[in-house]
């Protein structure tokens, strides 16, 4: 038994994909879209269990992690940092109290644990082109939490520096600006230089301030998708509240991807070979591949696999519904070529990523487009038996047209739609 606990110590840097949404809020702009965190571990501190002391910090060398989510950002005016700067105020331990405050308090407008939420804090971030403070969702394709936020972010902003303000405590405590779960272990931290940016902030009395929209990354021109543009309100002035508002634009099909669907319909059941361990044993009677460069649905019987793999190999990205773990394990029982080294975009398995569980196709498309399977795949199994290919083919390009059409839809508007447990319709953020 130790008389130690370990505190990770890492170190934090976020990426805007795709701005959302933006409004001015009294002498600052906040903005709200989707982001790219990045976390590198870089060691761990142990400490005392009676006092908590630190008596010694272990390095690690871990790969990064990396994950896209939601969360709204907060820039602070150049202004107000030559303001702190030459009162002598530590501006970085400023932003970064702000930072921890501002988590601190989203349980109270928002139905959520601050553990659910993570925050960067950044001097110069090179998109915005000033310091920024971002919170974000601390999930993978976000909660939605942040965007509540974002809503009521007059609110916000006025509960975070009363928290600040209310606290009895001369340089900073949990209860207002530290963090149990800060990667540098809460410092630099300075609770009154965070008072003295957020008072700057709300009373305006920064002066004017001039934002610029940040720049998107590569990554973003690269899915095609448009540059934001602004519709300024009627007042367009600092303290006056909600205004300039970025409108978001619905993504352009993007005409260099070509990309393919694909669905196979098996000779045999699972029972028939021995389990769903066993599904290179099953066979193909039909493989439908819908192509985006074409638009046509192209129809593959098992002696035209060789066919399809070349086929397949000719695309830049294949979707599919449990591509992975079925369709591409039934083929793999009739070819040596390898598909699991295909760009694959697994529908199933974004979702499952998403809510911990599975949920089937019919019951996505019916929520999100409308549309149902037109058979399964036991009636399939039992037209095999009676030769019906024609009806094979025809249940078969259903489902690869249902879900490309569910593709389609989560790559226009980042979610897809299903009925949870307690029969409410809700959203699952996807991406891609």
């Amino acid at each position: 038994e130790v008389n130690y606990y370990t505190r990770a110590r890492s170190s934090k840097s976020t990426q805007i994909i795709e701005i959302l949404d933006s409004k001015i809020v009294k002498a600052t702009r906040m903005g709200f879209g989707r982001l790219r965190i990045t976390e590198q571990v870089t060691g761990y501190d142990r400490k005392l269990v009676a006092t908590g002391r630190s008596i010694g910090m272990v390095p690690l060398d871990l790969p990064p992690l990396t994950f896209d989510t939601r969360g709204l950002w907060i820039q602070i005016p150049d202004e107000i940092r030559d303001r702190l700067e030459s009162d002598r105020m530590h501006f970085m331990g400023g932003i970064h109290a702000m930072e921890h405050a501002a988590i601190g308090i989203m349980p109270l407008l928002v139905m959520t644990d601050r553990n659910d939420l993570g925050g960067i804090s950044i001097p110069f971030h090179d998109q915005v082109q000033t310091a920024a403070v971002f919170v974000y969702d601390a999930v993978p394709g976000g909660l939605g939490l942040c965007r509540r936020a974002f809503e009521h972010a007059d609110r916000f902003l006025h509960a975070t520096l009363e928290t600040i303000t209310s606290c009895p405590c001369t340089t900073g405590c949990p209860a207002c600006v530290h963090s149990p779960k800060c990667g540098s272990g809460n410092r630099p931290i300075d609770k009154h230089a965070a008072r003295q940016i957020l008072e700057c902030i709300i009373s305006g009395s920064a002066g004017p301030a001039k934002f610029q929209l940040p720049d998107l990354p590569a990554a973003a021109v690269e899915r095609n998708e448009h540059p934001v543009t602004l519709t300024a309100g009627a007042e367009d002035l600092p303290g006056a509240g909600i205004h300039t508002r970025v409108q978001e634009i619905s993504l352009q099909k993007n005409a260099t991807l070509r990309y393919g669907v694909l669905d196979i319909e098996t000779r045999r059941s699972a029972a028939e070979v021995g389990g769903w361990n066993k599904a290179e044993n099953m066979g193909v009677s039909c493989a439908v591949l819908y192509d985006s460069h074409s638009g046509r649905f192209h129809d593959y019987s098992q002696d035209q696999v060789p066919a399809l793999c070349e086929h397949l190999s000719l695309l830049d990205r294949v979707v599919g519904f449990n591509l992975i773990r079925f369709d591409y394990k039934v083929l793999a029982g009739l070819s040596d070529f390898d598909f699991y080294r295909l760009p694959t975009l697994d529908i199933l398995m974004k979702v499952h990523e998403v809510l911990g569980y599975r949920l089937s196709l019919d019951h996505l498309a019916q929520n999100t487009l409308g549309a149902k399977k037109s058979a399964d795949g036991l009636m399939a199994l039992q037209w095999w038996q009676q030769g019906e290919m024609d009806k094979i083919i025809e249940y078969c390009t259903q489902d690869v047209r249902v879900t490309r059409d569910l593709y389609r839809f989560g790559r226009d508007n980042r979610f897809l739609i299903f009925t949870n447990k307690a029969g409410h319709q809700v959203r699952v953020p996807v991406s891609w």
